[in-house]
């Protein structure tokens, strides 16, 4: 029994000291951790040179250009569901007359 205790003490200890954390931690060691107090120094932040600078407002023309072209896009696009819709209207047209037809025979 004693030699097992002395054994598993030894082991624990070999253990304990292996772990460099562990080991620091019971010696006192100070950590040398000097890259925090290397920081560069940066020069003050300056202000852009435009910063001050208020925009120009945008022209009236130009907002009526933009709402002009978006108008005719609608436009365009209505067109093109007129389109669509005429076409499935002729289509039922000629699949009704084909029917008659055949109804007729």
């Amino acid at each position: 029994m004693k030699i097992n205790n002395i054994i598993l003490i030894l082991l624990v200890a070999l253990v304990g000291l292996s772990c460099q954390s562990i080991k620091d931690g019971l010696s006192g060691k100070k950590s040398e951790n000097s890259d925090e107090f290397l920081v560069q120094k940066k020069s003050p932040l300056v202000l852009p040179p435009k910063f001050l600078e208020l925009p120009q407002p945008k022209d009236k023309d130009e907002e009526n250009i933009q709402l002009e072209e978006e108008i005719d896009i609608e436009k365009i696009l209505s067109i093109k569901s007129q389109t669509i819709s005429e076409t499935n209207k002729s289509n039922k047209t000629a699949e009704d007359f084909v029917l008659k037809n055949i109804k007729n025979n």
